[in-house]
């Protein structure tokens, strides 16, 4: 089960290097409106100490973190809901993503030419979010974080309605670097992590595990309230209809338990019916 945040905004504010920043994947990042026509899509891993400390545990062989989409689409106009400036194309891209990440610009820099000549992060926001309106109200009501891109060094005009600030010039040019490079350069820590989280929980979703006999220990994202078959359907498509029964534990269980048939022998596994709804932080095995 995937979910995707479309990253949007006025051309030149910084959504395609907040994008390689994230993904770590070469984009193109120019000073002219529209250098992104098709949308750039990058897999980026959910940030998640549990499945280390599971891990550790279980010792398996392999190790793989859940993962979310970003998509980075081309800037937004005004009457873009009316096609200007490929308006209508791009306003398409944000139909197939299940939240917005809105960037809105709040430092002046002579070297990037901003559409409407000046900066005002409120002006911006404002014409990001009728355009959706007026293209669709469905649109106007996704999930939506506005991230106001500053300049640490800079001046930067405040706004509201900023959900997190970020200097995203600043998280591109850490994230290319190692961090050896970054501890000796004394660079303040990345809020790169604080904004997966922060999708995560606005998009009400959770995380639990599976552990496959001990050969991989996996983190699974599932909607909050889901039904376990609906966990298994994550996992595998024939789990949801062939689910009989699944074994539960609380990953923090399971650890001072030592493993799981350890956990089996001490009494504390759950066995759970199609009716269980999955917790965060759940390790499960399931039954088909």
């Amino acid at each position: 089960m995937s979910f995707s945040i479309g990253i949007i905004g006025l051309p030149n504010v910084g959504k395609s290097t907040l994008f390689k920043a994230l993904t770590k994947q070469p984009v193109n990042i120019s000073n002219y409106p529209f250098c992104t026509i098709d949308p750039n899509v990058g897999i980026v891993t959910v940030p998640d100490k549990r499945l280390k400390d599971i891990s550790k545990v279980i010792k398996p062989e392999k190790i793989t973190p859940t993962v979310i989409e970003f998509v980075d689409i081309a800037g937004l106009v005004k009457n873009a809901h009316q096609g200007e400036g490929l308006g209508n194309q791009f306003l398409a891209h944000i139909y197939a993503v299940d939240m917005i990440l809105l960037i809105t610009r709040c430092f002046k820099d002579e070297k990037i030419t901003h559409m409407e000549k000046d900066i005002d992060p409120k002006r911006d926001f404002e014409i990001i979010t009728n355009e959706l309106r007026l293209k669709d109200e469905k649109l106007a009501e996704k999930p939506l974080l506005n991230i106001c891109n500053i300049q640490t060094e800079g001046i930067n005009k405040e706004f509201n309605k900023c959900d997190l600030k970020i200097d995203i010039k600043l998280e591109l040019e850490t994230s290319e670097l190692s961090k050896e490079e970054q501890k000796e350069l004394e660079l303040p820590p990345s809020k790169l992590n604080q904004l997966i989280k922060t999708c995560y929980q606005i998009l009400d979703l959770i995380t639990f595990y599976t552990i496959t006999g001990g050969q991989e220990t996996r983190a699974w994202t599932l909607k909050k309230n889901s039904f376990a078959p609906q966990a298994g359907k994550a996992v595998h498509s024939d789990f949801k209809e062939k689910f009989i029964r699944a074994e539960v534990i609380n990953w923090e269980k399971l650890i001072k338990a030592g493993n799981w048939q350890k956990a089996r022998e001490k009494g504390i596994l759950q066995t759970q019916g199609k009716e269980y709804i999955v917790q965060d932080g759940d390790v499960i095995e399931f039954k088909i």
